[in-house]
């Protein structure tokens, strides 16, 4: 029976993987150097390769990391179509198989085919908005940006149910553990995503609308300062009469052409495996499990600051609107609930499984050191088929900056600035031709 039990436990390890970071590396190299296209062609070759850095459980990774890259590239096109399967295959993700989830209970959860974070599935229509705008088509992107919030506002709920639903499910195998309180999600309006609306509704005539968009905005930044811990950028401020108020974004210009310049900047946090030690009510040395779950960990930043040059004018500073990571985090938080209760769980019914085990060899030899010894191998072999779950999408930015300026129409240089303290660390120039009574929106990239 015991070599039958180690058996089953070296087939557990075979099983139980995570991912590999150096898989990436050449990749995340490119992306350092804004070489997006480059970022591409490598994602491509590595899936020609015998070993897959994204294999089949991996594929929404794959569409995720692939698109925004592309996204980056100006590769628009090609960008909608691997978002897009990316959100289609999230979607469907829930209904994957139920033996999947149980052998995540009895495994980890690297066991089962990726199935996308909240915060993936929201930040796909961001991009895929800005997409739709550069493929001319107004009400696509629009239809993106509606997604987004209500996404959010569905998110909360389901967390918190999920939680209720686990507690309930398991409080037999939970008996005296203490459970951390769970954390509530305060993000339920993107910023970003209202900005992008009002922007695209603009260009569509739709004023009234727009002006909504704004003030969801608004409501964004007073109700999660979490995330929101900056000012709201002064075009998006609205200001006049009483019962009269215009934002400047949406102050008609009949002769002028309007620029709006979205920026982003660094790397939103990735997930890393941390060991955590939490108590548990039983003996021969099992009174702890040693928990290892998916945290975030922020990854460098460095961009503070951005400027826009037009045609060698002065330049105009850009504000900050959405700090992607915080929001990455806040997102997360409700997620980690889940994640933290599952891992307990199947840590709590394998221990209680070892400690039968123990219990019943020392009084077969009457003897507690026996115990012990059986509950250290198995514990071993129980503990080395805990593996956290770090897969993430790789090259989300975090931050999105803006900026406006108006001008007369025709064809501008615009020099976009980009700032660590007082020293440039890197520019990009860009030409567009710009119209009247047109949406006229540029984007700049900086990973770093």
């Amino acid at each position: 029976m015991k070599n039958a039990f180690f058996s089953v436990f070296l087939v557990f390890l075979c099983v139980s993987c995570a991912t590999n970071e150096r898989a990436y590396w050449e990749m995340d190299n490119a992306v350092q150097i804004s070489n997006f296209e480059k970022g591409v062609e490598l994602i491509d070759k590595a899936q020609k390769s015998k070993k897959l850095v994204y294999p089949p459980k991996n594929e929404i990774l794959l569409y995720l990391d692939r698109g925004l890259l592309e996204h980056y590239a100006s590769m628009y096109r090609e960008s909608a179509k691997d978002l897009g399967q990316a959100e289609k295959l999230i979607e469907n993700a829930a209904t994957k198989s139920i033996s999947e989830g149980a052998a995540s209970y009895i495994l980890n959860d690297n066991v089962k085919s990726y199935a996308g974070e909240d915060y993936e599935n929201i930040y796909i229509n961001v991009f895929n908005a800005i997409n739709y705008y550069h493929m001319g088509n107004i009400d696509g992107a629009l239809v993106e940006t509606r997604k987004i919030n209500e996404k959010l506002r569905t998110l909360a709920g389901e967390y918190d149910k999920i939680n209720r639903e686990m507690r309930d499910e398991y409080k037999d195998s939970l008996s005296g553990i203490k459970l951390p309180e769970s954390k509530p999600v305060n993000f339920t309006n993107s910023a970003l995503a209202d900005y992008l609306g009002a922007l695209f509704y603009r260009a569509d005539g739709a004023y009234d609308d727009a002006r909504i968009n704004l003030l969801q905005l608004r409501s964004a930044f007073l109700t999660a300062p979490g995330v929101y811990y900056n000012p709201i950028p002064s075009s998006l401020v609205l200001s006049g009469e009483a019962g009269d108020e215009t934002a400047e974004e949406l102050r008609r210009q009949d002769e002028k052409a309007r620029v709006n310049l979205v920026c982003f900047t660094g790397l939103s946090p990735v997930k890393k495996e941390e060991t955590i030690p939490f108590l548990l009510p039983y003996e021969y040395g099992l009174d702890y499990a040693q928990l290892r779950l998916p945290v975030l960990t922020p990854r460098p930043d460095s961009i503070t600051s951005i400027e826009m040059i037009i045609d060698d004018d002065k330049p105009l500073k850009l504000e900050l609107l959405e700090d992607v990571g915080k929001a990455v985090a806040e997102t997360y938080k409700a997620k980690f609930n889940a994640v933290f209760l599952k891992t307990l769980v199947r840590s709590a019914v394998k221990y209680a499984s070892v400690f039968v085990m123990a219990d019943a060899a020392a009084r077969g030899s009457d003897s507690e050191a026996v115990g012990t010894l059986t509950a250290f191998a198995a514990k071993a072999a129980f503990d080395a088929t805990e593996r956290a779950d770090i897969r993430m999408e790789r090259y989300l930015p975090a931050k999105a900056w803006i900026g406006a300026a108006n001008m007369e129409p025709g064809e501008h240089t615009i020099r976009i600035n980009y700032y660590s303290g007082s020293k440039r660390i890197e520019s990009e120039e860009k030409i567009i031709n710009t119209a009247a009574g047109r949406l006229n929106l540029l984007e700049g990239i900086c990973l770093k």
